[in-house]
């Protein structure tokens, strides 16, 4: 019998996610705030859910990719979310990037209610996500674990397990990220001085690109250098949200992240340009103008349209 899986969130990173759980041979049922992004997977053999209640109560696992804490928690805790429809040891697998307070609340009430809630974070951006090779961070109860494993094979090519505590795997998503927004900001910098200077991008390219194993920091090194703020990956938006939340923590524990205050700085002067929507690596944008260099927006978009 195939097994009935639910997806909830079908943006950039949750469609390809649930494309994949569908050519896996799932049985999937899915819902999205916005109905029109389910056609393919429904012309696919997906089944529509009307609400997040009615799609858990089919299938008792749902997995969920959505923007914030307030989505997420609307979608789970909400007079028709999956909550209210999980049957007893039901499972909640949220991959969003969210706040570990938010996690730690969730899974609290779905243990009172008799169901599990495991977070699942991610790295990796579309390309990966529509490829499976993901990297998953999970983390909760076992035995919840134990039945999300094929999962974690579906949609990613590591896995590493954080605990049974699911607000574990939400910090330990929000500093990896903290270590990729301070790369971007770092080779931002560094091709802004680089071109002011009269150096040409290629060598420092090829030196980051030959020399730097990080596949991490050759991504953003070939993106900053191209200008590519197009393609598809994390918005300066999100970024913002996500910066937000690691300043968040960082002021709980009492430990001071100067470099992630400038990151936001830059992505809120990109967010206030009507840059919102592009890729974070548009912070270069900002870094530019500051050295009084053109953004590099209308010569990359004319070459994109071309």
């Amino acid at each position: 019998m195939t097994t009935p899986v639910g997806f909830v969130g079908l943006g950039s990173m949750g469609l390809p996610m649930a494309y994949n759980l569908l050519k896996a041979g799932y049985a999937l049922h899915v819902w999205n705030r916005t109905p029109a992004k389910a056609e393919g997977l429904l012309v696919q053999g997906a089944t529509w859910a009307p609400s997040p209640q009615v799609l858990a109560t089919r299938t008792g696992l749902v997995l969920s990719m959505v923007a914030d804490d307030d989505a997420l928690n609307a979608v789970a805790l909400g007079a028709d979310g999956i909550l209210a429809g999980l049957p007893h040891e039901g499972i909640h697998v949220d991959m969003s990037t969210v706040l570990p307070d938010t996690t730690q609340g969730l899974a609290r009430v779905y243990r009172e209610r008799g169901a599990y809630f495991v977070a699942a974070p991610v790295s990796g951006r579309p390309d990966h996500a529509i490829t499976a090779q993901l990297l998953i961070y999970p983390a909760g109860p076992a035995a919840a674990l134990v039945r999300c494993q094929p999962l974690w094979q579906t949609l990613g090519q590591g896995v590493l397990v954080v605990g049974n505590e699911p607000h574990l795997a939400s910090l330990l998503k929000l500093v990896i990220n903290f270590v990729v927004s301070a790369i971007n900001e770092t080779l931002s910098e560094a091709f802004t001085w680089a071109e002011k200077a009269g150096l040409s991008y290629a060598p420092l390219l090829e030196i980051l690109e030959g020399f730097f194993p990080a596949l991490i920091i050759q991504l953003y090194a070939r993106r900053i250098a191209h200008l590519d703020f197009y393609s598809p990956g994390a918005s300066v938006r999100l970024g913002l949200k996500d910066v937000g939340h690691m300043r968040k923590l960082a002021d709980q524990v009492a430990a001071p992240l100067p470099l992630a205050d400038l990151v936001y700085r830059h992505l809120q002067a990109a967010l206030a340009r009507g840059r919102g929507d592009l890729d974070q690596v548009a912070l270069v944008s900002v870094v530019r103008e500051l050295a009084g260099l053109a953004p590099g927006l209308r010569e990359r978009s004319e070459e994109h349209n071309r």
